[in-house]
């Protein structure tokens, strides 16, 4: 499959004022001679996988989803943008992965670059990775530039859009093969993501394709089933946390958790009404329940007034947010903020509720109820709080029921995937649950929650016959034109 990236990198260079103007010739004036001339491949794949926090930690999922709401400037709780850029990710992560497949495919460069572990695992692993990526764009915009979008070579600067369905065939076929070519032999460096252990790699590619799978539920339901069954078979992360996958931030600034340096300018990012109201009731008149969701300490700070747990109301307009004081709201909790706290892309509790998901499906054996349950738990031990698992199961809203599976199965797994803002939002735009209310005061047209982002506007400036036969096929380039699996 031909990729090309160079439209995204002439775009950067313009951005920053690059020119061909001739100079004059300075010789070797300003070489450095202890810089290398060569990318290191190693320092490409850690530079790829410091991207990730940002993909998992951005704000504008978990306020799609109503996890967060804002306590000021609530333009975000409100849809009020509708173009998102999806550039950084192609001329950033994508392209040093792309660099790594390239360097240890050409003859001239494979040998050198086998000192930061084997060409195969090399190639394997970028796969992999550029697999996550490229899984990300597509489920926030839809179609988008794959199969042309990463052949330098070719040098197309104005790349066609593919079909998602096309883009998650392609990010499905390499998933399996590049898990399949992994070996404990000479395993890479530079990964700060599983210190080079090739088999987290492998559960890693195989946990994407569990998810993917799960998209496909509604618009092609016999792909998916048999996909998700393939990735549980070649091995998916443990189910008990051993094996969650997460970015480990550091306690310094380079590498600090986005949500510390938030907090550091202002107080703005609440856990919502939505949530903390489902954490904390019951059916029978939503009173206060003594048996609370034992995780509200984690998520959530206690108000200053009263130090209790209560959620910024969603979606407002800023004048009325600005009405409440910030003394009687909860913020996000201090552990979740802290400058090292950790960011998880994949949690056993995610790979359970998948499970017993795909179990009611009928995709794979195993009784829905218990691995309900087990989803449970293992998000309770991933905080810290498993012993309020016994009394928490015993609320009414909590305790299975098989007539209501797909909707608790949801709800569990919206809660256990706190801040993994647009994770939650591909679940909830995939099955409707749990069960969202728009934004009072939403800024968008058709004040719906939002199911699509809009295409950057480089697409519509410089690569606009492609833009056009993008829109024509997949319809209005705006918040409510549903992707291919959201049917």
């Amino acid at each position: 499959m031909k990729k090309s990236i160079s439209k995204y990198l002439f775009i950067g260079l313009l951005a920053v004022g690059v020119t061909s103007c001739d100079l004059g010739d300075f010789g070797d004036t300003n070489v450095n001679p202890n810089q290398t001339t060569k990318a290191i491949t190693s320092s490409l794949l850690t530079n790829a996988i410091n991207s990730l926090p940002g993909t998992i930690n951005a704000t504008q999922g978990a306020q799609y989803v109503q996890q967060i709401a804002s306590s000021q400037y609530t333009s975000s709780d409100n849809y009020q943008t509708i173009i998102f850029s999806y550039g950084g990710y192609y001329s950033g992560p994508l392209m040093d992965l792309e660099q790594i497949i390239l360097i240890n495919s050409d003859e001239d460069t494979k040998v050198e670059a086998s000192l930061y572990g084997s060409n195969a695992n090399q190639i394997a692993v970028a796969q992999i990775l550029q697999s996550y990526y490229f899984m990300t764009i597509t489920d926030r915009w839809g179609d988008i530039p794959y199969s042309q979008s990463l052949d330098i070579a070719e040098d197309i600067r104005q790349p066609e859009f593919d079909a998602q369905s096309d883009v998650y065939a392609g990010i499905l076929s390499t998933l399996k093969t590049a898990q399949s070519n992994l070996s404990t032999t000479a395993p890479v460096e530079g990964d700060i993501l599983f210190g080079g252990d090739m088999m987290m790699w492998k559960k890693f590619a195989n946990t994407i394709r569990m998810v993917m799978a799960l998209r496909m539920s509604e618009v092609d339901p016999t792909t998916g089933a048999s996909e998700f069954a393939s990735a549980v078979s070649d091995g998916v992360i443990a189910l008990d946390n051993s094996e969650n996958i997460y970015y480990a931030h550091l306690p310094e600034a380079a590498y600090q958790n986005a949500w510390y340096a938030r907090f550091l300018t202002r107080r703005d990012h609440c856990v919502s009404n939505t949530l903390m109201d489902r954490m904390q009731t019951i059916d029978n008149g939503g009173v206060l329940n003594v048996a609370m969701d034992p995780r509200v300490p984690v998520y959530a700070e206690p108000t200053e007034n009263g130090g209790e747990y209560v959620g910024m109301p969603y979606g407002i307009s800023e004048a009325r947010a600005g009405a409440i004081s910030n003394s009687d709201v909860s913020f996000i909790g201090p552990d979740m903020r802290e400058q090292d706290s950790p960011v998880f892309i994949y949690t056993s509790a995610q790979v359970l509720f998948s499970m017993a998901e795909a179990a009611q499906l009928g995709w794979i054996s195993g009784d829905v109820e218990d691995l309900y349950y087990q989803g449970i738990e293992a998000s309770l031990d991933q905080y810290g709080v498993a012993d309020g698992y016994a009394t928490y199961v015993t609320n009414s809203w909590v305790m299975f029921d098989s007539s209501k599976a797909i909707e608790q199965i949801l709800t569990q797994k919206w809660i256990a995937n706190f801040l993994n803002g647009y994770e939650a939002w591909s679940d909830w735009r995939r099955t409707g649950f749990p069960t969202l209310t728009p934004a009072e005061d939403a800024l968008n047209d058709s004040k719906e929650i939002p199911v699509r982002q809009a295409y950057p506007l480089f697409e519509v400036n410089l690569n606009s016959t492609n833009y056009d036969a993008v829109v024509a096929r997949q319809g209005a380039d705006n918040l409510d034109t549903k992707v291919w699996w959201d049917q």
